[in-house]
Formats: structure tokens, C-alpha cells, sequence
């Protein structure tokens, strides 16, 4: 699994994910699903080798990489048992991840990438990212750092809102195909918008 870019801001969330899976046989599957909206104030976007991705996302997503339905947990619900499980998975040490969970915590926005480097171990961190006042807008990129350049410069041309921010995945996208072999340009969006 290779990108995921999210756009968190006082009035939305919304998550990109690209659709290709690179299976460890070597065989490509495209139109793969790596963002789902858990309930309406949950999305997980994953990135990483996918047996972690199951492992720590396993309370939400089923073994067949389909949404568990019904789950009402909160947001805060949901940060928590994904720590726990990184944590497991920290301990453990062979796990990859770049993953991501956003969304609406009853006053605002916020998020979190959980990040497990099993090469490079001591770069593994939990980020959290929440805008810092209500003209705040935060971009995050889980995956190739290019990407994140790429990401940045398509949201200024295009602006941040839903639709801005969506033209520029696809532009990510686009550009990405000439440097990255685990991603295509199969786009896929979930977004959550500010009750009223």
C-alpha cells in the first residue's frame, strides 16, 4: 500500500487514497480500497504493508479488507484502540505502517498518522494533527515525500475545499505514476463535514 493524503480544516476532513496493492507474490491489484468512513465522524486511510494495516485496524475492518458495519465508536474511542494495537505492534517490531485516522471529536477536527518503520525503528511515532484556530488548514501526506510537495502545491492552485482539494490528489496522482510503481491514479475520497 503506498498513499494516502488527508485535508483537515474548521469545516471538513476529507481523505484521499490511491487504489493499487502490490501483493508480497508480486501480483498488482487495482481498485483496492485503503479509506474507509467508519461512521460519520470516522475515516481510516491505510498505507503500509497490508497484513499490519488489518492488524492494527482490525476492531473496524475485516479480514477481507470490507468495512465492519455498525461500529458507533467515538473518535477519542477509536485513537485509543488503534494505540493499543500500535503499541502491540511496536513491541513486536517486524510491522510497516503509514496510516491515518481523522474526524470530528464533538468540537473540532482532528487526526492522527501512525507511523512503524521496521527498518528504521526509532522513527516510529504517533503524530497528532488538529488545525490550530478556525483560518487554520493542515495537509497530511502518509507516504513518498514527494507526494507531500505535490499534494501542497495542487491544493494552492486549486484552494481548500472539497473539490480543490480532490483536483489535487488526482494531480498527485498523475505526477506520482512517473515515480512511484505502488500507486496508479485510482482515486478514492471520504469526507465528514462540520454538523450544523
Amino acid at each position: 500500500m503506498s498513499l494516502v493524503q488527508a485535508a483537515i480544516c474548521d469545516r471538513f476532513v476529507l481523505v484521499c487514497g490511491e487504489q493499487q496493492l502490490n501483493l508480497t507474490t508480486g501480483g498488482v491489484l487495482h481498485n483496492f480500497r485503503k479509506v474507509f468512513k467508519v461512521n460519520d465522524s470516522v475515516i481510516i486511510g491505510l498505507s503500509g504493508a497490508i497484513e499490519d494495516n488489518y492488524y492494527l485496524f482490525q476492531d473496524y475492518i475485516n479480514v477481507d479488507f470490507t468495512l465492519k458495519e455498525g461500529c458507533t465508536d467515538s473518535l477519542e474511542e477509536v485513537f485509543d484502540r488503534v494505540a493499543a494495537r500500535y503499541q502491540e505492534m511496536t513491541d513486536q517490531g517486524e510491522c510497516d505502517v503509514f496510516s491515518l485516522v481523522c474526524g470530528w471529536n464533538g468540537v473540532g477536527f482532528e487526526a492522527k498518522t501512525y507511523y512503524i518503520n521496521s527498518v528504521c525503528p526509532g522513527s516510529s511515532q504517533i503524530a497528532e494533527v488538529k488545525p490550530a484556530h478556525e483560518m487554520d488548514g493542515r495537509l497530511i501526506s502518509c507516504g513518498d515525500n514527494r507526494h507531500y510537495e505535490n499534494f501542497f502545491n495542487g491544493v494552492n492552485r486549486y484552494g481548500f475545499d472539497v473539490n480543490g482539494v480532490q483536483r489535487a490528489f488526482r494531480d498527485v496522482l498523475s505526477q506520482g505514476v512517473l515515480f512511484d510503481d505502488y500507486i496508479d491514479t485510482n482515486a478514492q475520497f471520504e469526507v465528514i463535514r462540520r454538523p450544523e
